[in-house]
């Protein structure tokens, strides 16, 4: 039996063992770690959403492939963790859920406040550029910063996008330690697609202090946002440019958001480790991100991952 490579998984706590994956990572890798894992060992698994579990046929998914999970590991207990609240009443027909959105597990330290004087960009969107994201609809900013690669199936779409943007400034990635520091240069940051998961952005936006330019949207991300903090456009470029230029021109005081935020993310955060700690028996730590989809020292996959197993 030979090993290469880490599931996308990580093990909170080795005894009891819970596991924290994204839902379709875990679900759809399911032969992968039923090699990986005993069939007959207990373990709990948190499973967080990646995409809105609003949409029926997501749902539907969802609903089967946990069959098919629990099939697999009839001893294991598993949670859901829902972004948003119609989620929650969704899943409670057939799984244990919380609403606990995976932008509540964002480190704060990580992200540096901005200052209040002027912002180098009018607006930031931390975005992979993809249909979905609807980058079509900043595109009458003028100060505007880009960050987000793209993927190389879809790499003529790509080249038509940012065409539509030769004034805005491109960063293809920008590491995960500085993206705060970017952040910081923009008068606000946008949230503009209609369909996805809670957008790990919009929680860094708010942790940096500054506030968002929203369009209408299923998938969480409205949760943890600030009222005061968030306007939402009509989903054409005209109404996104007119409400970054309120915040152009409408600072708030950074720590206000920031503190917004962390008193909507805390009890969600408290619920789950609440959770996790009655698991356990102990008090265990929950680092940035619950460490999942994040890039891991040697050493801690070692610790923390579940290897892969070929047989």
């Amino acid at each position: 039996m030979s090993f290469f490579g880490y599931l996308p998984a990580y093990i909170l706590n080795h005894s009891p063992k819970i596991i924290a994956a994204f839902e379709m990572d875990f679900l759809r890798n399911l032969d992968a770690f039923q090699k990986a894992l005993s069939k007959n060992e207990k373990f709990t698994m948190f499973l967080q959403l990646g995409w809105s579990a609003e949409l029926p046929g997501v749902a539907v998914e969802l609903r089967y492939r946990l069959e098919e999970a629990k099939n697999a590991f009839p001893e294991a207990r598993f949670i859901i963790l829902a972004n948003a609240p119609k989620e929650l009443e969704i899943i409670k027909n057939f799984n244990e859920v919380y609403l606990a959105s995976h932008n509540a597990f964002l480190d704060p330290a990580r992200y540096p406040l901005a200052k209040k004087n002027k912002r180098k960009f009018d607006a930031l969107y931390i975005a992979r550029i993809t249909p979905f994201k609807r980058h079509e609809l900043a595109e009458k900013i003028e100060k505007l910063h880009l960050i987000g690669s793209y993927s190389e199936t879809e790499k003529e779409y790509f080249m038509q996008t940012i065409s539509r943007f030769p004034d805005a400034v491109w960063s293809q990635k920008v590491p995960s330690f500085f993206i705060g520091r970017k952040i910081c240069e923009a008068s606000c940051g946008l949230a503009l697609s209609a369909i996805e998961g809670a957008m790990f952005s919009c929680g860094e936006y708010s942790l940096c202090g500054v506030p968002v330019v929203n369009t209408k949207n299923i998938g969480g991300r409205d949760t943890l946002l600030p009222e005061f903090a968030v306007r939402y456009a009509e989903d054409n470029a005209d109404s996104v440019a007119e409400n970054v230029d309120f915040w152009v021109n409408n600072p708030i005081d950074p720590q206000e958001i920031r503190n917004g935020f962390l008193n909507l993310a805390q009890p969600q955060k408290e619920l789950v480790q609440d959770l996790i700690n009655s698991i356990a028996g102990r008090k265990v730590y929950l680092p940035h991100k619950l460490n999942i989809r994040c890039r891991l020292l040697p050493h801690t996959k070692l610790l923390h991952g579940i290897r892969r197993k070929l047989i």
